[in-house]
């Protein structure tokens, strides 16, 4: 089991949906961002026979329930915690083309989805620094690329964290509220960035508890992802900007679309 995925286990997958703030402006944000790239990158945009679509560390849903909503149908939404694929089972009650898969998304992909059959493949929330190790990414990459349709598009989003804050800087106020405080603070660690997270709950008497946990995250540069991208066959590809500071990253599956277009 990965630091990442204990991480989850042990403290923050039970403060996760919190961490996002309000989760239907979260879902119409990120409804509103797939909707400008797939328009950008597929002929006739996300509303032509969108098909299959994967999220992987779909996390409770907010990808997924945003690509349920732009017509993709199924939504695979693969993650590690049963506590997030419960709430995202709850939150997608009214959509049905959305199938929580509890899996490692880095091996048994090709056991879910054939071969050339997704039409877009998420991998978003910066999931991807979360794997343990640069080859876990490529490999990630690679499989994206056999399961996509010709014409599908690898959607990625992820923090760059290739030059760390340092001294006081390190120390960042996540989300607070009447009843939690959630606060995390980076260490270096070369090719990978320790995150500290220590989160205050009240409990029933009102008195503070303190939970805190660790994990590493990858560093991963933007122009290596796109050039690994590009190796491994992706084109066009291109990489921007995104909410909440992420770096945005698009990969197309050279061929010919759904439609006979392109």
């Amino acid at each position: 089991m990965s630091e990442a995925v204990e991480h989850y286990e042990r403290l923050l997958g039970r403060h996760y949906t919190w961490m996002l703030g309000d989760f239907a402006e979260a879902v119409s944000a990120q409804r509103e961002l797939l909707e400008k790239l797939l328009v950008r990158n597929l002929p006739g945009g996300a509303r032509h026979n969108p098909g299959i679509a994967l999220d992987l560390g779909c996390g409770s849903g907010v990808q997924s329930i945003a690509l349920a909503e732009l017509g993709y149908n199924p939504v695979i939404g693969i993650d590690t915690s049963l506590l997030l694929l419960a709430e995202l089972t709850e939150r997608a009650a009214g959509l049905p083309a959305i199938m929580p898969v509890q899996a490692d998304i880095t091996s048994g992909l090709r056991d879910l989805v054939a071969a050339g059959s997704a039409g877009v493949v998420v991998c978003m929330g910066d999931t991807l620094p979360h794997l343990p190790t640069s080859a876990d990414v490529r490999k990630l990459f690679e499989q994206s690329f056999d399961l996509l349709a010709p014409g599908g598009v690898l959607v990625l989003s992820f923090r760059d964290l290739t030059a760390p804050p340092e001294g006081l800087s390190r120390f960042i106020p996540v989300r607070s509220d009447d009843e939690k405080i959630m606060t995390c603070f980076l260490e270096d660690e070369g090719d990978a960035v320790r995150i500290h997270d220590l989160i205050h709950t009240r409990d029933a008497n009102g008195a503070w508890c303190l939970g805190k946990s660790s994990y590493r995250k990858l560093k991963l540069a933007p122009a290596e992802v796109v050039g690994q991208l590009q190796e491994i066959g992706f084109t066009p590809v291109a990489a921007g900007s995104a909410p909440r500071g992420m770096v945005v990253v698009t990969a197309t599956r050279p061929g010919r679309d759904r439609a006979g277009t392109g």
